[in-house]
């Protein structure tokens, strides 16, 4: 008993590890240490990753902190094959079960805890979703049900995708992940859509909008009144297009501040490497930047860029850690 007890304790601190980029995890079981057990199969597709995991009862969270140190800008949506989970969204609490399919948004917070279950995981890079800005800001705890034709789909997909990744060609691989987020962005836009009657225009608008703030995000002058010169509108029409995400300028903050944690993620702890992604982004003093990354992830971004979340998951090239920062 001694001995299947330690097993257990060495198989949950390798699991702990291999995981800790995405969720700090516990287990839930009084007696968990006499049969925990934890499987990860994973492929990488160039721009996702695609596998299956299965483990006993967990508790899972991804914290603020969590997020400043080990930042990526990606989704993780996963098909429960078995067992359940509730999330805990801000109060709120979100359930999931067998064949039901279940995205978390890697840049937000979350609790959950889980039972004995397995699941087949896909992520995927925020950018390769055909999703509009509003819609990707809702998309966090969405759950796509079995009993919805749509949410069936989404499902046969993951599957079908984790039974093809092993064998398929390289070179394949970009254009199947791209086709793979196309299919299940329109499986996920009917439940996030708030106004069904919305002009398809609009959303094009938002769009086209947000693609334009991501490729000059490091303008300092990238505001309110260069995207209304930018695209013929006028403010308040800018200002409406915007707030069901909270406003235009937050909109340019979140942003920016998402960028400049993936770029303190690959930074290295030489001098001026904080000030220089501060002003690669477009934050107007080292102070400003400072200030905004804590305030959003509760970590000044010098503590992120030297933090490390285990000793020997960063020199592994072939760790979880490194596999998600390459997607971006």
């Amino acid at each position: 008993m001694k001995e299947e007890g330690s097993h257990a304790r060495r198989i949950f601190g390798d699991w702990r590890e291999t995981i800790a980029p995405i969720f700090d995890v516990r287990p839930l079981a009084a007696d968990w240490d006499t049969g925990f057990h934890a499987e990860l199969d994973r492929h990488h597709l160039s721009t996702a990753l695609v596998g299956r995991v299965a483990t006993s009862a967990q508790h899972y969270e991804r914290s603020e902190g969590l997020i400043g140190a080990v930042g990526v800008d990606h989704l993780l949506i996963q098909l429960y094959e078995a067992g359940h989970t509730t999330l805990d969204l801000d109060g709120e609490e979100t359930h999931a079960g067998p064949g039901d399919v279940l995205v978390f948004d890697l840049s937000r917070p979350v609790r959950s805890h889980a039972s004995d279950m397995r699941a087949v995981s896909l992520v995927l890079p925020r950018s390769l979703l055909a999703l509009d800005a509003s819609s990707l800001d809702r998309v966090h705890g969405t759950v796509l049900s079995s009993a919805n034709p749509l949410g069936s789909l989404a499902g046969d997909h993951l599957r079908s995708l984790l039974k093809a990744a092993p064998t398929l060609e390289p070179t394949a691989a970009p254009d199947i992940a791209k086709a793979s987020a196309q299919l299940l962005s329109a499986c996920l836009s009917p439940s996030l859509m708030r106004d069904r009657e919305a002009p398809a225009t609009l959303t094009a608008t938002v769009a086209m909008i947000c693609r334009f703030i991501d490729r000059h995000i490091g303008d300092p002058g990238l505001d309110a009144r260069m995207l209304c010169s930018a695209f013929g509108m006028s403010r308040s029409a800018l200002y409406r297009l915007f707030a069901p995400i909270g406003g235009v300028s937050d909109y340019i903050r979140q942003r920016r501040l998402a960028r400049a944690r993936l770029a303190l993620n690959a930074a290295t702890r030489g001098r001026g490497g904080v000030g220089k992604i501060a002003r690669q982004f477009g934050f107007s003093s080292d102070d400003a930047f400072s200030r905004a990354f804590k305030a959003q992830f509760g970590i000044a971004p010098r503590d992120a860029a030297h933090l490390r979340i285990s000793p020997s998951i960063e020199p592994d090239v072939g760790s979880l850690a490194n596999w998600l920062r390459q997607l971006a």
